[in-house]
């Protein structure tokens, strides 16, 4: 697939370096006083450490962390069971790469694999075992089921441009889906959402390549 996912930079605090004051002296003679005492020095030190410990965690608060996007929360099952059907598409550079319809009664609709400059152009529409659309949504996550009805577009995409289509029709009568428009070499959907795509497209797959290989025997019989 031509999913996209991005990298995530680290920051790191650096203290400013400070420098050990001087000891200074008055006469310059063998019983001179030192100023300023070791007491001072060690106070210093203190207020320094404890400056940097509150810099430190106020900006580990506001830094996104490395697992950010992998903490997401799986749908309820209860949720799961409110979806009827659900299609994935994906156009590359405006031509059709991936359709694919699966339904919770194993109805399947499919064309594509979803990689660029495809040569398989025919829809294969037929049944499949109903435990794939059940495993298919087990990938669904809720923070993808609050995104429905926006739309995603990248600021700088680079590469071939992409759209990638999510619809559900839920058993109340209601549909609504999302829209990623990216490059292939730019950020693209969030993790979550390439992973379901992706799991889709496995689930499919065995059921697809022995579809269309009866089809292209039919073709040349």
């Amino acid at each position: 697939m031509n999913l996209v996912t991005s990298n995530r930079g680290t920051t790191s605090v650096v203290p400013r370096r400070v420098a050990h004051p001087s000891c200074l002296s008055k006469g310059g003679g063998p019983h001179a006083k030192v100023i300023p005492t070791m007491n001072v020095l060690l106070i210093v030190l203190v207020v320094l450490a404890i400056v940097v410990v509150i810099v430190v965690r106020l900006l580990h608060r506001n830094l996104p962390t490395e697992t950010a996007g992998e903490t997401r929360i799986p749908l309820p099952p209860a949720k799961v069971s409110k979806i009827e059907a659900f299609t994935v598409s994906l156009e590359i550079e405006k031509q059709p790469s991936l359709f694919l319809l699966l339904s919770d009664d194993g109805s399947i609709n499919r064309m594509g694999t979803g990689t660029a400059n495809p040569t398989e152009r025919d829809l294969f529409i037929g049944k499949t075992d109903p435990a794939i659309f059940k495993t298919a949504c087990s990938h669904l996550t809720k923070e993808m089921l609050l995104s429905l009805g926006q739309g995603y577009q990248a600021l700088d995409p680079r590469g071939a441009s992409c759209e990638l289509t999510i619809t559900f029709k839920f058993k109340d009568g209601r549909s609504t889906g999302i829209v990623y428009r990216y490059g292939s070499e730019s950020e693209g959907p969030p993790k979550d959402v390439t992973d379901f795509v992706i799991a889709v497209v496995r689930q499919t797959d065995s059921w697809y390549e022995e579809f269309r290989r009866n089809a292209l025997r039919r073709k040349q019989g």
